[in-house]
C-alpha cells in the first residue's frame, strides 16, 4: 500500500497521482470521501468551475485513486457501491457564474445543510430526506482527468442514481486503472439547477470486480431494476444524442435486435434524464427497465 503524499483535486489528478490504495479484485474496501467544498473557507473565493481560473483550486478532494491489481488498458472495472454514509455540516451554494441561472444570481453564497437524524437540514430549519450519492465516480483518462472532467471514464457526471446499491462499469484505461472517487452529496436532483447539491463529506464502501478484454466505451449504471446507459457532448442536445445512441449500441448487443427495432422500443420505455448542470461536458443517461431487456434477450 502507498500512501498519498497531498491531497488531491479534480482539477489536478492525473495518471501520474500515486495510488492512495491498492485492491485486488472482489476485495471490499472503504474509503473517506470529503465534500466539494471541504477545503473552501469562503464560497466567494471559488472561481467559476470548469474553468481554466480553477486549476489548482482545491475544489473536491479526491479519495484514491486506488489501484486495481492486474487491470490493463482494454478491461473493464466493476465498481460496486455497497454503503455511502453522509456526515458532517453539509453546504449548498450558489457559485460564481454557474448554474442554469447564472445570469440571474451573479452573487456567491453558501447555505449550510446539517446533516442529522435521518435528514439533510436546509438552512438548519428545511428537512429534506437523505439521498446520498457521489458525483464522481472515474477511472484515470489517458491523457490526465483536465479539461473533460466526464466522459466513457466515468468522470465528474452528477448522476443522482450512483448510490447505495448502484453497480457502476467504467473503462480501464491506463494500468491499474487508478479509480477514484469525488463530490459525494446527502442530497441532489436531476439536473442541479443551481450547480450544487446539499456538499458534505461521505464513509463508502466499494467492492470492485475485474472484466478482463472488455470492451467498453463508456459508463453503464446499474441499479434496482434497470440498466443506465450514459452520454457525453459540449451540449444538453449531444448529450441526449450519445445517451440514447448508446443505449440502442448496448439493447442491439444484449437482445439480438436490429436498430430500427431496439431505438422503437427504448422510444417506448427508455426514460431520459439530464444528471449535470451546465458545464463544457454534460451528461445524460437513458434508463432502460431490466425487465424489458429480459424479455427482448428470451430466445435469442
Amino acid at each position: 500500500m502507498t500512501t498519498a503524499v497531498k491531497t488531491w483535486y479534480l482539477f489536478d489528478v492525473n495518471p501520474s497521482t500515486p495510488p492512495a490504495l491498492e485492491v485486488a479484485p472482489g476485495e471490499e474496501f472503504t474509503l473517506e470521501v470529503r465534500g466539494a467544498f471541504a477545503d473552501v473557507p469562503d464560497i466567494r473565493l471559488v472561481p467559476t468551475p470548469f474553468t481554466p481560473a480553477c486549476d489548482g483550486h482545491p475544489l473536491a478532494p479526491i479519495a484514491g485513486p486506488v489501484r486495481v491489481r492486474g487491470a490493463e488498458p482494454g478491461d473493464a472495472v466493476v465498481v460496486d457501491l455497497l454503503e455511502i454514509t453522509p456526515h458532517g455540516d453539509g453546504k449548498t451554494a450558489i457559485v460564481r457564474d454557474f448554474g442554469v441561472l447564472r445570469a440571474e444570481f451573479g452573487e456567491p453564497t453558501a447555505v449550510g445543510c446539517p446533516v442529522k437524524d435521518g435528514y439533510a437540514w436546509f438552512g438548519g430549519r428545511i428537512p429534506l430526506p437523505l439521498n446520498p450519492n457521489l458525483g464522481t465516480v472515474s477511472t484515470m483518462p489517458p491523457d490526465g482527468y483536465k479539461p473533460a472532467y466526464a466522459g466513457p471514464y466515468g468522470g465528474d457526471f452528477d448522476q443522482k442514481d450512483v448510490r447505495a446499491g448502484a453497480r457502476v462499469h467504467l473503462p480501464v484505461m491506463v494500468d491499474g486503472a487508478l479509480l477514484f472517487f469525488a463530490d459525494p452529496h446527502a442530497a441532489i436532483s436531476d439536473g442541479i439547477i443551481s450547480g450544487t447539491g446539499v456538499e458534505c463529506d461521505a464513509t463508502v464502501r466499494a467492492r470492485v470486480a475485474l472484466d478482463k478484454q472488455r470492451a467498453l466505451d463508456r459508463p453503464i449504471i446499474e441499479v434496482d431494476d434497470t440498466v443506465q446507459v450514459l452520454g457525453f457532448g459540449p451540449t444538453m442536445e449531444i448529450a441526449t444524442e450519445d445517451a440514447a445512441r448508446g443505449a440502442v449500441d448496448f439493447f442491439v448487443a444484449q437482445t439480438g435486435l436490429d436498430r430500427r427495432e431496439a431505438y422503437m422500443l427504448l422510444s417506448i420505455v427508455g426514460e431520459l434524464r439530464i444528471g449535470t448542470s451546465p458545464r463544457p461536458v454534460m451528461a445524460a443517461r437513458l434508463i432502460v427497465p431490466r425487465a424489458v431487456l429480459a424479455a427482448a434477450s428470451a430466445g435469442r
